[in-house]
């Protein structure tokens, strides 16, 4: 189970809190930053960070920082050029703790959290930058998948232990690939269908298995929904969805046993890029056009509940739920300002370090 999907147990209702850090670097768009839970029970915040007081030398590294006083506790250090994205992932076998990251050079790179060692160091070669990638585990092997801005790429598999072991994905050719998600088929007795990629782009989401490298599912949109932003796969009643946006204001959820559209959601004049299933009952979906929380009932077909206001909010295209130390239940999110803010409910009293 990924920090991510820990459900927490209050309704969503934020006030901000304060800066958790003003240097981030927020190039990347899709994954900006990510939090994971050491062993001891300290909660650790991962972010890029680009050295602007030596521009020129392109100084770019990762930061782990204990939530609980903001602090960075290390810095790790390998790629030689910005940050594009960077996500965290639990092996759900072993529980063992990972982080990838790709820079603007074309380098990916895996960290194992545990000591901190380097496990995949390879450039993959594409036209366009990297923009989404992502890690993916069966009993004994792990597995990195990147995809790509520019065109004539592949969405490539990776893997980690066989550096030499690339797949490219047949059915991402030509394809702008903005975001990639992963779907475990756990009812599928064909060994082929258990892993499944789901790739976002330019008015079309597919989905292709692995190893079988079969695309075996295609959706189009129109072109007033050009682009498919981000998504999130959890079960809501017991089922598996894809939950996506599309551009500037539609979200559709998608049943991924069925492949069946089952709720559009239509707004107007909103940017939504990020989702957090909260719990149960709610999903939040970042608004950086207006700067609120738009939070959906699950419970009632993904009706709305509230808006909440965030006016600290500075075009901030990506949140994450976290378990702060001191305040509990919280928010984290990053706009282009660079500045990480934290957002508590408020039912929790302000506080002062």
């Amino acid at each position: 189970m990924s920090f991510e999907l820990k459900n927490f147990k209050t309704k969503p209702n934020f006030r901000f809190q304060e800066y958790v850090t003003e240097k981030s670097d927020c190039l990347c768009s899709t994954y900006q930053f990510d939090c994971y839970e050491k062993k001891r029970g300290n909660i650790i915040l991962i972010s890029p960070f680009f050295d602007i007081d030596h521009i020129l030398e392109n100084i770019s590294y990762i930061s782990l920082i204990d939530l609980k006083d903001n602090k960075e506790i290390k810095k790790l250090e390998g790629h030689k050029d910005r940050i594009v994205n960077l996500r965290y992932f639990q092996n759900p076998y072993t529980k063992d703790d990972y982080l990838i990251s790709s820079d603007r050079k074309f380098i990916v790179i895996v960290w194992d959290l545990t000591d901190y060692s380097i496990k995949l160091d390879i450039e993959i070669k594409y036209e366009g930058f990297i923009y989404s990638c992502l890690l993916f585990f069966d009993q004994n092997q792990m597995w990195a998948v990147t995809s790509s801005l520019g065109v004539n790429n592949y969405t490539k598999v990776i893997d980690c232990e066989d550096k030499t072991n690339i797949m490219d994905i047949e059915g991402s050719k030509d394809q702008i690939i903005y975001f990639l998600a992963y779907w475990r088929n756990n009812e599928a007795n064909d060994e082929n269908s258990i892993h499944n990629i789901i790739q976002c782009s330019k008015k079309k989401l597919f989905i292709s298995q692995f190893p079988s490298n079969t695309t075996y599912y295609t959706l189009e949109t129109t072109d007033k929904y050009l682009y498919l932003l981000g998504g999130i796969v959890f079960q809501s009643k017991g089922k598996d969805v894809f939950v996506f946006s599309c551009s500037f204001g539609l979200i559709q959820v998608l049943e991924l046993a069925t492949k069946t559209i089952v709720k559009l959601i239509e707004f107007h004049d909103v940017q939504l890029y990020s989702f957090v299933k909260w719990n149960e009952n709610y999903l939040l979906i970042n608004d950086c056009m207006n700067k609120r929380i738009i939070v959906l009932d699950l419970k009632d077909d993904f009706k709305i509940y509230s808006k909440v206001l965030c006016p600290q909010m500075h075009f901030d295209r990506f949140i994450k739920k976290v378990y702060h130390p001191l305040y509990g239940e919280s928010l984290l999110s990053i706009g282009v300002d660079w500045k990480i803010k934290l957002f508590v409910n408020r039912s929790i009293k302000p506080s002062s370090r």
